[in-house]
């Protein structure tokens, strides 16, 4: 987006006088960028339309108030200089402006003890928003596997003449037979981040963990989609669309430091928690398959892939080749978890 433009949305928000702008290319979802006035740095976020509604800004803004309260490390809502969570431009794009966090992104564990302070980390948000007593307002919480499920399933069978079709076809069978086996039952329900990818963690220069950003899916569900959705984010090498193998060392430690750090669980939640890692990567599987096909969601890159479907198609195949591995080493992933938890 030209600087013009960029400039012409800060001055909405009461942060001084613009001064320079920097895309970040980190995200699948919105359109990032750093902000430096004469006050200070920013982060300026065009948001996504399914992710920006009045009532997810409402949960984003007492979300970060609350964190802000109990000082964790994480973003500051700033609000326009009318008082409002975002400013509506004219193609009725809503721009979020936040704090900006120092620390660094990565998109992989690097190490042990990096997946230990991370987890850490995540435990500490889990307990420190157990204490939240707020009902979400969203209407469009993450983790919702049947729906992701459902979606994907019409998808298939509004897409049949798709030349598309023929190349997920066998993967969406696939899914369909395996995910329903996976879902949860009846778990307590904790605020959770809803999408905590290791690239949703800031670290400083030593690889610890320093921060947590983008939360403006939290919402209430099992704890366990957030530890199953670290699992598949942390506990593998390469990215998301590249066909890598189960990081048994990287789960145990992500385990060891949650233990540390995160909430006691229950027995039921200690009993699942060895398939929640499975659970989240083929309801992501789904929504890759789905987006394969409807081509309209997720982010993806132009320097490597020359259509989203492609880019999707990808993730897919990642992202199922990493359930089927996980599912090889279901013996051991039980061993550990018994390991580093014991039940409330």
């Amino acid at each position: 987006m030209p600087m013009p433009e960029i400039q012409a949305i800060v001055a909405n928000f009461p942060v001084g006088s613009f001064e320079s702008y920097t895309p970040v290319e980190v995200g699948l979802i919105h359109k990032t960028y750093r902000v430096e006035t004469n006050t200070g740095t920013f982060c300026l976020q065009g948001l996504h339309p399914k992710l920006a509604t009045d009532e997810i800004l409402a949960d984003y803004k007492v979300v970060t108030g609350f964190l802000a309260e109990r000082d964790f490390p994480a973003p500051r809502l700033v609000e326009t200089s009318t008082g409002a969570a975002a400013w509506d431009d004219e193609d009725e794009t809503r721009w979020r402006m936040t704090t900006w966090l120092s620390g660094k992104t990565y998109n992989a564990i690097q190490s042990e003890d990096m997946a230990v302070s991370a987890a850490s980390m995540l435990g500490r948000f889990h307990a420190v928003m157990d204490e939240l007593d707020y009902t979400f307002q969203t209407k469009h919480p993450l983790h919702q596997t049947r729906y992701h499920l459902e979606c994907m399933q019409k998808a298939a069978e509004k897409y049949q003449a798709s030349p598309w079709f023929e190349k997920v076809k066998g993967m969406i069978e696939e899914v369909e037979e395996v995910l329903p086996t996976l879902l949860l039952p009846t778990l307590p329900q904790r605020v959770v981040h809803g999408d905590p990818k290791i690239s949703n963690i800031l670290f400083d220069d030593d690889l610890q963990a320093c921060a947590v950003i983008d939360l403006d899916t939290c919402c209430r569900h099992s704890v366990l989609v957030d530890l199953g959705d670290a699992v598949r984010s942390w506990c593998r090498e390469g990215s998301e669309d590249e066909e890598k193998e189960l990081a048994l060392p990287w789960f145990a430690a992500m385990m060891k430091g949650y233990a540390q750090g995160g909430l006691r669980l229950t027995a039921e939640e200690l009993a699942w928690l060895p398939k929640a890692g499975r659970l989240i990567t083929l309801e992501l599987s789904a929504r890759f398959l789905a987006d394969t096909l409807e081509d309209s969601y997720f982010g993806w890159d132009q320097s490597r892939y020359s259509s989203r479907r492609e880019h999707n198609f990808a993730r897919a195949k990642g992202m199922i080749h990493l359930a089927r591995d996980m599912q090889t080493h279901q013996g051991r992933i039980e061993e550990i978890v018994a390991e580093y938890f014991t039940p409330v």
